[in-house]
Order: structure tokens, then C-alpha cells, then sequence
């Protein structure tokens, strides 16, 4: 199944392709070659036929609206807006795909909230995921939760009745040192547990196995923070491919006790 891509945007902008998104992201998303978004461009730009067929099983259309760093602000207090990864919008409903390759497990809700005023951020982000969550939300209840998946689930729930939130994770991790499959599909299941398993709001862990090319060897030991790599990552991708895409498994989350 070829995906045919309709639409797509950066952020809310309209572009012609993924090439012409490269110059919109910061530098800094190209200042390592092993940050996620290179994957996901990749993916995105040379991979049709494997996106397609994950749109297909977890029925999203193959015309929908493709956002990358699609952003959405708190509803409440001051902070900074979600940017998710790629926001897939369609008749059908909203998809929000969250990619993940070589990085850590990311801070706690209880590492985050410390600073003042930003109580009112989380709460802003409660409300939006009270929409689908089958029990009251209290904020204490999430101090536990890695920060960044409240605020990409709530950012799924933004102006769509049937949300949906899958975290993308490219396999095998080349550094050895990211968080495993296993972690993430523990916090979504917490996640999912909090919301009280919801029914109309799904969640899911897609593994993409991944192969690098030799376009990717070539620039995958750069050096980190330089604006060198960054222009020489850039060019990679918009020449590449930088991968085969070999293979792909999905896991919906169903939750356990909490």
C-alpha cells in the first residue's frame, strides 16, 4: 500500500514536501544524526509503502493532513506549546505520533512542576484529556507521569472526537543508551490506566525496524552541537534515503491495574 500524501504542512504552514520542511525546523534538530526526527523525516520521505500500511491498521486514512511539530499552547497558565512530532488529521479522527530513537526516558511530571505557575500548565492539559478519560483527573495522580506524553496525549484530544496517540520507536537504538520499547509501553499503559481506559481514545507503541543505508554511515559518528552537522544532516536527508525500513509491529495498548 503506497501512502499518497495529499497534504502536507509544518506545523500549520502548507508545503510541497518533506524537503521543503528542512529548513523550518531549528538548527538544533539536525545537530546530532541520531535525534529521532531524522528517522522520521526518513520514514516520511522514503518510506511510503510501510507508513502506509501502519496508517491502514490503525484506520487512518492514506489522504490525511500530515503536520509535522504541530503545535498546540496550554489551555491554561503560561508554558510552552506541545510540539508534536507529526499530527495525522483526518475525517476519521486525529493521530498524534510521538518518534523516538536514541533518547532517554524524559522527565516526570514531579521533576517538571516544581517551578511556580506551572500547576495551572498541568491542569490546562488535564482538561483537554478529561474530554476522553472514563474518572476524574487529579492532578497529583500524574507526578509519576513522563511529562511530555500528558501533554502529547492532550495535544490529541485538541478539537477531535476521536483521538488517538502512538509512540514511534526505531529499532535497534544505534547508542545502546535510549529508552527501551519496554519503558514506553509501560508509561502508556500508566497513561491509559490514569484516563480510566478510555473508549473512544486509543493508544498504541509502533517498533520500526531500521536499517541504516550507507548515506547514514557516512554521517552518523559527526560530531554533536555544530552547526556543520546540522547543514551536512540536512543535506543527507534531502538526498538520502538514510534508511531501509524493514519491518513493523504494533501494540495497542489495553492498561492493567493501577
Amino acid at each position: 500500500m503506497i501512502l499518497k500524501k495529499q497534504h502536507l504542512y509544518f506545523d500549520k504552514t502548507p508545503i510541497d514536501d518533506v524537503p521543503a520542511a528542512l529548513s523550518m525546523y531549528s538548527e538544533k534538530e539536525f545537530m546530532s544524526p541520531t535525534r529521532s526526527t531524522i528517522p522520521l523525516l526518513s520514514l516520511l520521505k522514503d518510506g511510503d509503502e510501510i507508513l502506509g500500511s501502519i496508517f491502514s491498521e490503525m484506520n487512518m486514512e492514506i489522504a490525511s493532513d500530515l503536520h509535522l511539530e504541530f503545535t498546540v499552547d496550554p489551555p491554561k497558565g503560561c508554558g510552552i506549546a506541545s510540539h508534536t512530532d507529526l499530527m495525522v488529521i483526518s475525517s476519521l479522527g486525529t493521530l498524534a505520533i510521538e518518534a523516538k530513537w536514541t533518547e532517554p526516558r524524559y522527565e516526570t511530571v514531579e521533576e517538571w512542576i516544581k517551578p511556580e505557575n506551572r500547576e495551572l500548565v498541568l491542569r490546562g492539559w488535564l482538561d483537554l484529556l478529561q474530554l476522553q478519560s472514563n474518572r476524574l483527573l487529579k492532578p497529583e495522580d500524574f507526578s509519576g507521569m513522563v511529562y511530555q506524553m500528558v501533554h502529547r496525549a492532550a495535544s490529541a484530544c485538541y478539537k477531535s472526537e476521536y483521538p488517538q496517540l502512538a509512540y514511534l520507536h526505531f529499532v535497534p537504538d544505534l547508542s545502546e543508551r535510549g529508552a527501551t520499547s519496554a519503558q514506553y509501553q509501560s508509561d502508556l499503559e500508566h497513561l491509559f490506566n490514569l484516563l480510566g481506559k478510555p473508549d473512544k481514545f486509543n493508544f498504541y507503541l509502533i517498533e520500526v525496524e531500521i536499517k541504516p543505508t550507507l548515506s547514514f554511515e557516512i554521517i552518523k559518528s559527526l560530531p554533536k552541537a555544530s552547526s556543520e552537522t546540522a547543514n551536512t544532516v540536512r543535506a543527507a536527508l534531502e538526498n538520502g534515503p538514510l534508511f531501509e525500513f524493514k519491518d513493523f509491529s504494533l501494540h495497542t495498548i489495553k492498561g492493567g491495574s493501577l
